[in-house]
């Protein structure tokens, strides 16, 4: 009796124990995480900007982070560093080969993702990366020059209809689906001349080599202001204040919503990545910061990390079908 007494015993502290050492080894590992996240970042976190310094989404991202390093831990700072080249993929394709170590994000628009990767000259595709949050939304628009002889929406139509394949439109690799889907759509032709950047393709709308490009109202906000060009329609699929109509005004069913937003690396640790989301929130929460956008003619337009995937895969879908449908991939 008293062995089975002792039995009894030894097997219950040996579970006890063994339950203790568990609860303990949890504990630490939890504690570990969150010394992790206490510590980061002892260094400047680089932001990668595919492209060229001076432009929009250049100016947004570095109105971002001044504002964001208010609440970065540790004192520290973030290291914009501008890398350009492949219809601005070189920068992003970079970024998906970088350590998930939250020292290295990007901060990108999501076109280079979605359109681009579908290709074949990126080793990335849409789940290639981790999104932090989304923070612009930016309208696109098809602006010609001033003195261009189409008024309306109306009459530009007319004139596609009666002259397929004439009329030459200027445009980034990110929107070509558009384009090809509004020919879908509308039942028109024309010419899309395609350029790797924004730059070069308003610069040959304004020397007359194109008759319209696809852009923004910020991008364009130098040539709107001195008058070289104006706005004919715009692709967003919200509805717009002032005399602008939207496609889907117009009855044809295309909507387009360029969004641009921060990433990193997959695989980054939860625990770094909620400490970086909060940061940017709060940033993009600062009422000085949102001063600062809407004089820069910019929309914040918040989505967390898994609201801002699904866009992203979303739209990913969507080019696809778009480009196929096109003839544009092999």
């Amino acid at each position: 009796m008293k062995r089975c007494m002792l039995f009894t015993l030894l097997a219950v502290f040996l579970m006890v124990g063994c339950a203790t050492g568990t609860s303990t080894e949890n504990k630490s590992e939890a504690e570990g995480s969150n010394d992790a996240a206490a510590d980061f970042p002892q260094e400047p976190i680089e932001m990668i900007l595919p492209f060229p310094t001076g432009g929009n989404y250049d100016g947004a991202a570095r109105i971002l982070t001044k504002y964001a390093e208010k609440y970065l831990p540790n004192d520290q700072s973030f290291a914009l560093i501008n890398k350009t080249g492949g219809a601005n993929t070189a920068g992003v394709t970079e970024l998906s080969q970088t350590e998930p170590d939250g020292y290295t994000l990007g901060f990108v628009q999501t076109s280079t993702i979605t359109t681009e990767s579908h290709y074949g000259h990126v080793s990335y595709t849409h789940d290639s990366f981790q999104p932090i949050m989304k923070v612009l939304q930016v309208d696109g628009y098809m602006f010609i020059n001033d003195d261009a002889p189409w008024e309306t929406f109306d009459e530009w139509l007319d004139y596609v209809k009666e002259h397929p394949g004439e009329f030459k439109v200027s445009a980034v690799p990110g929107a070509v689906p558009l384009l090809e889907t509004l020919k879908a759509e509308a039942g028109i032709d024309y010419d899309i001349v395609p350029f790797d950047g924004f730059a070069e393709a308003t610069t040959a709308l304004i020397g007359g080599h194109v008759d319209a490009t696809i852009g923004t109202l910020p991008g364009m906000k130098t040539h709107l202001d001195s008058g070289d060009v104006r706005p004919l329609f715009s692709s967003t699929g919200r509805e717009l204040e002032g005399d602008i109509p939207t496609l889907k005004d117009k009855g044809i069913d295309v909507e387009e919503n360029k969004m641009v937003g921060l990433i990193a690396p997959k695989d980054l640790p939860q625990e770094k990545l909620d400490l970086l989301h909060d940061v940017f929130k709060q940033a993009l929460d600062d009422p000085d910061l949102q001063e600062e956008f809407e004089q820069a003619g910019l929309e914040a337009v918040y989505a967390g990390p898994e609201e801002f995937q699904q866009d992203i895969t979303d739209t990913y879908e969507f080019d696809r079908r778009i480009l196929e449908t096109a003839g544009l991939l092999e």
